[in-house]
Parts: structure tokens; sequence; C-alpha cells
């Protein structure tokens, strides 16, 4: 049996462009950078949306100028689907079980502004949980108030407070140093096993951390 978590919480300097990672028996954990479509087009799409503005309205020039700008945009929504589809494929295919965390996304939107547009989160889970329902696997998530990021996974101290832009934290009680994001991975996957019954994963940090 393989068991999976997920956490999504973008990296520190770098800003929100991290999605799942994961981590093996050994506990060497690892994270997957969003290709982020949209960042990678965002010249050509302004580009375009620039050429289309400066045509004749009704003139057949701001036709075609419309039209490659659909494309564009078209482009950027085929190349993320794909990669959600493949990534859920190898999330499904590694693991048995995979936990979230319901965010606040509305928060996160206003810090990261449009790289959360760009991940798509809401997008790839609805994905994942088709194809997890075609493979038999399971998908579930714990409730948003737990403290899965402002608790030490090493000895269970409770952070007060812990702000967003914040990536990793010194444990006060244990002296840690916990990353945000894999910290609060090994905790959902803790939550989510003991909701499934599935024995003591304290010890085990196969995981899928954002």
């Amino acid at each position: 049996m393989s068991l999976g978590q997920h956490s999504l919480a973008p990296d520190g300097d770098a800003g929100s462009d991290r999605f799942p990672g994961s981590g093996n028996p050994t506990g060497v954990a690892r994270k997957i950078a969003s290709p982020l479509f949209l960042k990678k087009s965002l010249k050509e799409l302004r580009r375009a949306s620039r050429n289309y503005s400066r045509k004749q309205k009704g003139s057949a020039h701001r036709e075609r100028a419309r039209k490659h700008l659909v494309r564009v945009h078209e482009r950027v929504v085929n190349q993320r689907q794909d990669w959600f589809w493949k990534l859920a494929h190898q999330l499904t295919d590694k693991y048995d079980y995979l936990f979230f965390e319901t965010l606040n996304l509305k928060g996160m939107q206003r810090l990261w502004g449009r790289k959360i547009n760009d991940l798509a989160w809401a997008n790839f889970l609805e994905i994942l949980q088709y194809v997890a329902d075609c493979k038999g696997k399971t998908v579930d998530f714990i409730e948003r108030w737990y403290p899965s990021s402002k608790t030490c996974s090493h000895c269970d101290y409770k952070l007060a407070q812990l702000p967003l832009e914040l990536r990793r934290w010194r444990c006060p009680q244990c002296g840690a140093q916990n990353d945000r994001d894999l910290n609060a991975a090994v905790n959902i996957r803790r939550v989510g096993a003991s909701t499934h019954e599935l024995g003591d994963v304290r010890q085990s940090l196969i995981a899928i951390a954002v």
C-alpha cells in the first residue's frame, strides 16, 4: 500500500511557482515546479493583444489578429491540460491515497496574483479526482482549519501565527528547521492516514507537497 499527500503552498523567494512534489521511502522529498504556461506565453499574448487592438475595426487584418490571439490562448490552455492529465496519471500510478487540505485560494490570490491562476489548482484537482476514480484510488481532503503549516511535524508544537509569505521556520520547542510546504505535507498525510485508519505514518515521508 502506498500513500500520498498534497499541500499547496508556493515556494518562497520564487513565489507561487510550485506544484505537487513527491518524496520517497527514504524520506527524501522533492518538489515539482509548475511549467506556468501562462507566464511563459505572456510576452506573446501581450504582443498579439496589442496587434489586435491596433487593427481597424471590421477589417480583415483585425479578424486575422483576433484568430491569432485566440490560438495563443488556446495553446496555453491545451499545454496546461496536457500536463495536468500526465501528472494526474503519474500520481495515481504511484499512490493509492492522496490527501489534500482545503486551501484559502482567495488569500493566496491576493498575495501571488496571476501565478495562482496559472497554477489552475481547482482544474487540476478535478482531473485528478476523475483519474483516481477510474483507477480505484482515493482522493480525500482534510478540513481547512487544520494547522498543517503551523504544526511542527517533528514534535507537534503549534505556532500561534505563520504568515503566508514565511516559507521556513524553526520550531521553538525541538529546534527543527521546517520547510513550510514539506512540513505541512507530512502533517496532512498523517491526518489523512489516521482518518482512513491506515496505521502510524509518523516516520514515513512518502509524500506529495507543493
